[in-house]
């Protein structure tokens, strides 16, 4: 299996990752029995849980981008070392990314947001439109 395609599922393990976060810190502060019950009644989470689902809300955003990106450039045959890399990268920022969000640090999770849109764009750039 390509670099491209490990990446892939790593990102996606990723957002599994995210998901166990957001539900362990809700299921702290909320309780098991708010967490196995209707869920009516929406408590006040602590800040870095709230965080914590807007990351995995950027990453569901994202995840069909990178998808896609890598999907079509492996279908194509386009992978090559640059694709790789730029997956690499991709799943590195975007790691870091969800780290930064849910640790509050707000200029540094945007300059992880920008490195992945660039990566993304990397590996489209290898696409050959002939």
């Amino acid at each position: 299996m390509s670099t491209d395609l490990w990446c892939l599922v790593i990102h996606a393990l990723w957002g599994v990752a995210l998901i166990q976060l957001e539900v362990f810190g809700k299921t702290r502060a909320a309780g098991l029995a708010w967490n196995i019950g209707n869920r009516d009644a929406e408590p006040k989470f602590p800040d870095w849980v709230n965080r914590t689902g807007r990351a995995l809300a950027n990453h569901k955003e994202n995840f069909p981008l990178f998808l896609t990106a890598v999907l079509v450039v492996h279908v194509s045959g386009a992978e090559d070392h640059t694709t790789a890399i730029a997956s690499v990268v991709y799943v590195v920022a975007r790691f870091a990314h969800g780290i930064v969000y849910v640790a509050g640090i707000t200029r540094l999770r945007s300059l992880c947001f920008i490195v992945g849109a660039i990566a993304i764009l990397v590996l489209l750039s290898r696409l050959r439109f002939t």
